[in-house]
């Protein structure tokens, strides 16, 4: 008498099968993904295109995007609201060349760009981008080296036309490498600081740990 799969064949063809649609559901959303990257990106770049073609910029950019969100949301629901398209308009100012977004930033989510976009220097949002790529960065690890200035603390930035490759030089101070010693010192995102500061922010936290330790503690 035939009592069926035995359970852990049944429990092996039902893991695989599962896989199979894991897989195809990744590849399906990655697709998706890429394909939304690339939408934007055009979106910005005609935004930027007809920008230009108006005789004044600021106030004729203003009206274009007002309008352009109005008729897109009517067209094709919400996602293109004003601000939404001000980011894709960023995103093309900032990587004017898609074929670098495709073949060295390829596997990044929207997410990512769009949590560089606050980044105001374009050569460390750059950066920024490339190495959460190149390191498999989460958004929230991205976000959390922007907002402690990781590309700040590893390196000191030169004056873009004496440096035409956009090189970075390695910053000496070697304590700064670490988000959570950033955060513990006190640091927060655009926030210029110096050796001297950093020696004042040591100090500052290891007294105030210190008191909170009670008597018999000293610095």
């Amino acid at each position: 008498m035939t009592t069926g799969l035995s359970h852990t064949v049944e429990s092996s063809f039902i893991s695989d099968v599962k896989r199979i649609v894991e897989e195809g559901r990744r590849a399906a959303y990655e697709t998706v993904s890429a394909v939304m990257i690339e939408t934007y990106w055009h979106i910005g770049r005609r935004i930027v295109e007809q920008e230009q073609n108006g005789q004044e910029r600021a106030e004729y950019g203003t009206q274009l995007i007002e309008m352009l969100s109005k008729e897109l949301t009517i067209a094709y629901g919400k996602g293109f609201s004003k601000r939404n398209l001000q980011y894709f308009r960023s995103f093309y100012l900032t990587f004017n060349d898609f074929q670098i977004v495709q073949t060295r930033l390829h596997n990044l989510k929207w997410s990512h760009f769009l949590t560089t976009l606050r980044v105001d220097n374009p050569v460390a949002a750059r950066w920024y981008l490339q190495t959460a790529s190149d390191e498999m960065w989460s958004v929230r690890t991205l976000d959390r080296n922007i907002s402690t200035q990781y590309f700040e603390r590893h390196f000191k930035q030169p004056e873009i036309l004496d440096n035409p490759e956009n090189k970075v030089v390695p910053d000496k101070l070697e304590i700064l490498k670490s988000p959570v010693m950033a955060e513990f010192l006190g640091f927060q995102q655009n926030t210029d600081f110096t050796e001297t500061d950093v020696e004042k922010g040591l100090i500052t936290h290891l007294q105030e740990f210190m008191v909170e330790l009670g008597r018999g503690f000293a610095l």
